[in-house]
């Protein structure tokens, strides 16, 4: 049985950092993750993780997370949309902002905040093909990742 003191010695989450640190960035990217991603920005920048792995994991799993809503919609948009008022209010703005500008709208979703799941479903809804969307969405995580990390960063280099 692992003791509480054990379990808030800090020697214990450094040593689990490296082996579970980019696992958990990918989790918590494939949901939302800015929280997370500009802690382990921070935590790259006093060299407990690599910034490079962490950008991979977070691209990865943030654009995991918008296919699956993106082929979700495929099945389930109309019926998503009209079970949710923020999204009712929203989809006519948003749908037609995707229609005319469609690359800019997913390179952008992931910096605007309540975007992130409506576009992918505008995106399917719109007719947008997939292979498009999936390629955009990998650049858009690349983007984001990079952003957050590189900002961090140098917060963690100043408190190392």
């Amino acid at each position: 049985m692992v003791s509480l003191l054990a379990m808030t010695d800090s020697g214990w989450a450094m040593r689990l950092l490296p082996k579970y640190g980019y696992l958990a960035i990918l989790l918590a990217a494939f949901w939302e993750g800015e929280i997370v991603l500009i802690t382990a920005g921070a935590l790259c920048g006093s060299g407990l993780l690599d910034w490079r792995l962490t950008i991979i994991a977070a691209a990865i799993g943030g654009s995991a997370g918008d296919q699956i809503y993106f082929y979700a919609a495929h099945e389930r948009a109309a019926r998503t949309i009209q079970k949710s008022k923020r999204l009712r209010k929203w989809y006519p703005k948003v749908s037609k902002f995707v229609l005319r500008h469609g690359t800019v709208a997913v390179l952008l979703s992931r910096f605007a905040a309540g975007l992130r799941i409506t576009i992918p479903l505008v995106c399917a809804t719109a007719g947008m093909p997939a292979r498009k969307y999936s390629l955009l969405s990998i650049i858009s995580g690349f983007a984001w990742a990079s952003f957050w990390v590189a900002l961090s960063y140098h917060v963690g280099q100043q408190l190392h």
